[in-house]
C-alpha cells in the first residue's frame, strides 16, 4: 500500500505541475518534460519519509520472492539427489 501511495503522490505532483504549465499557456511537449522533471525534484524533496517507507515495503517484497526462490531451489536440489 505504501507503494501506491507514494506512486500516487508523484503522478499528483506531475499533473499539478503540468496543470500550472498548461494554464501558463504551454502545450508541447516540452510542457510534459518540465512537469516530468519539476514534479520528480519536488516530491523527491517533499516526501522523503514516504519514499523510505515505500522502498521498505518494495524491500519486504523482494525479500520473500528470494526467499521463495531458494525455498524452490533446495526443493528441486534434494529432488535431484533422489534419483
Amino acid at each position: 500500500m505504501q507503494v501506491l501511495t507514494y506512486w500516487l503522490m508523484r503522478t499528483a505532483m506531475f499533473v499539478a505541475m503540468y496543470a500550472v504549465l498548461w494554464a501558463l499557456g504551454w502545450f508541447d511537449i516540452w510542457a510534459v518534460v518540465l512537469a516530468f522533471i519539476v514534479g520528480w525534484a519536488v516530491s523527491y524533496a517533499a516526501f522523503p519519509a514516504m519514499r523510505l517507507r515505500a522502498a521498505a515495503q518494495m524491500d519486504g517484497w523482494i525479500n520473500r520472492s528470494r526467499r521463495g526462490i531458494e525455498s524452490d531451489e533446495a526443493v528441486e536440489d534434494s529432488e535431484g539427489r533422489d534419483t
